[in-house]
């Protein structure tokens, strides 16, 4: 059985009988990831210094996305 990692640097994911893409999966992690550190901020207060929320979420999303997708390239 591979681990989690050995997983994602596959060009596909399977889960099940179904393929997964690459980029969905890394997609969906920096989004799960950004909206874990927009909570945080919300908790600790420091969301009140962000112009214009959604937009910093948006771009968090991304930056994240194309980290993991960096650190976990196939």
């Amino acid at each position: 059985m591979q681990s989690i990692i050995d997983q994602l640097t596959n060009a596909e994911f399977m889960f099940g009988d179904f393929l997964l893409p690459w980029g969905m999966v890394i997609a969906s992690l920096g989004f799960l990831a950004a909206w874990l550190i927009v909570i945080i901020m919300e908790r600790l207060g420091w969301t009140r210094f962000i112009w214009h929320l959604p937009l910093f979420f948006v771009a968090l999303s991304i930056l994240l996305g194309c980290i993991f997708g960096l650190v976990l390239s196939p």
